[in-house]
């Protein structure tokens, strides 16, 4: 009964018989449950028709459980990524304090094993993250479906946000502009804003929004604006790790497959997409002298006048 409880409050409602699959129960065990639960004065009740099924008012609570809208509670669920956690404005040590005692035992077993044994930290060892001061703000607006005014890239626009993204170290706002005619729904980079006032409206959320789907979607859509400039080079065994330092949309896959094409000395010939010749040539010298660029001409002469520039800069002949 405490787990069809605790399921009916996160989910607001489900079918008799999603419930009895999740619990491992049959249909009649669910409508048992459902009329002591009734009859002890929890008010779960059953709703008729297409789009029926059992439900809970939402205004409760089980005792000794804390909200799960509070901060306690939202912290356990980033207490095996901390650095995302901090970066939220959350506190996995209150939520350790308070809400995991609090638990059933079972779920806070399972809270602590993930806990103890998977850490997610978002941050990458070389390229600095972004700025996230704006973070705790947007996310606050978040979990409120609360309307924010915001200054991006020096222009004031009101928002309703619906989500947040943490794509690599890089956060991200999915959100609608109201009164616009622009596409209904826009990415804001975090690092990009340059002030956010949560306003005291609130909104309503999108009946049919999916987070997952609308990002996939606008992630593809970026990608397929991406101008293709390609570039033929050799890369020394040695360097290959460095690829990774390479964009998610360049970097080649790694390891690099058995098949690849290699000279006599091991250097393995790869033709690698860019958006640009600067971004190009800026993300090849990264890798130092252990990668030529082949192809197209314009590139090797940009990179190589880089490396006599350099060369001059140092005091060392080209």
């Amino acid at each position: 009964m405490v787990e069809l409880l605790v399921r009916l409050q996160i989910r607001g409602g489900a079918s008799a018989t999603e419930l009895a699959e999740a619990l491992e129960v049959s249909v009649r065990t669910i409508y048992r449950d459902v009329e002591a639960l009734s009859g002890a004065g929890v008010p779960v009740y059953t709703e008729v028709g297409r789009n029926g099924g059992i439900r809970i008012d939402p205004s409760y609570r089980i005792a000794g459980l804390p909200r799960l809208d509070t901060a306690e509670a939202r912290g356990v669920l980033f207490a095996a990524v901390p650095a995302i956690a901090a970066q939220l404005g959350f506190d996995t040590a209150v939520a350790d304090r308070t809400l995991l005692p609090a638990m059933e035992r079972r779920s806070e077993t399972a809270a602590r094993v993930v806990r103890d044994r998977l850490l997610v930290e978002p941050t990458h060892w070389i390229a600095p993250p972004d700025d996230p001061s704006a973070l705790a703000d947007i996310a606050q607006a978040v979990w409120e479906s609360r309307e924010v005014r915001l200054t991006y890239r020096g222009k004031d626009l009101e928002v309703q946000p619906l989500g947040l993204i943490l794509k690599g170290y890089t956060w991200y706002l999915l959100g609608r502009t109201r009164h616009s005619d622009e596409r209904p729904f826009r990415l804001f980079r975090l690092s990009r804003i340059d002030n956010v006032e949560a306003l005291v409206h609130r909104f309503d959320r999108p009946v049919e929004f999916n987070l997952a789907a609308t990002w996939t979607q606008l992630r593809e859509t970026f990608l397929e604006s991406i101008p293709d400039y390609f570039v033929t080079v050799r890369i020394a065994p040695a360097a290959e790790p460095l690829l990774q330092l390479l964009d998610k949309v360049t970097r080649p896959e790694l390891p690099l497959p058995a098949d690849v094409v290699r000279d006599e000395h091991g250097w393995a010939r790869l033709s690698l997409r860019f958006d640009r010749l600067d971004n190009a040539a800026r993300h090849l010298l990264r890798l130092g002298a252990e990668v030529e660029v082949l192809d197209p001409p314009e590139l090797r002469q940009a990179v190589a006048d880089t490396m006599v520039r350099l060369a001059t800069l140092y005091g060392a002949s080209p």
